[in-house]
């Protein structure tokens, strides 16, 4: 059986992260695991350089930085204190990004969200979750939000 030392976690600062946080505490404390919060920021440039000067797409992408990891500080204080958590900023697709770091980490784990989407918007926007479970190469644990069962 394997050792689970090490936990990687991608979040969506979008996104509800809490509902994830409950499980990688008890993950993390029970196998006295250590925590790295993963958030990819999609490249958005392309869209933004038609349109706009380039020291304005740098500030935008500073301040969306600013707010990611304002967002990943939050919840590792709300959730996660007192574990050994290291947050991660990094740019790219996120399940590219996911399934990079996991290859190249020292990971045992990925507990990642889901989000509610289904029918149309699945089909549009794709599911992150569902291409890092089919993909790692560790086991992914995914958690559904509880708002979704309504």
């Amino acid at each position: 059986m394997r050792t689970i030392k090490n936990i990687l976690v991608p979040v969506d600062v979008m996104e509800d992260a809490d509902f994830v946080a409950e499980y990688v505490r008890l993950f993390a404390e029970k196998l006295e695991a250590k925590v790295t919060l993963l958030y990819a920021r999609p490249p958005l440039d392309r869209f933004f350089d038609t349109y706009l000067t380039d020291d304005v797409v740098s500030q935008l992408q500073e301040d969306s930085k600013q707010r990611a990891l304002k967002e990943m500080k939050n919840l590792v204080a709300e959730h996660l204190e007192g574990l050994d958590v290291h947050v991660e900023l990094t740019r790219g697709q996120p399940q590219e990004v996911i399934l990079k770091k996991a290859q190249k980490g020292d990971f045992d784990l990925i507990i990642m969200g889901t989000h509610c989407r289904s029918g149309v918007d699945r089909i549009m926007f794709g599911s992150v979750a569902n291409k890092v479970v089919k993909q790692a190469d560790i086991p992914v644990l995914t958690i559904h939000p509880d708002h979704c069962k309504e």
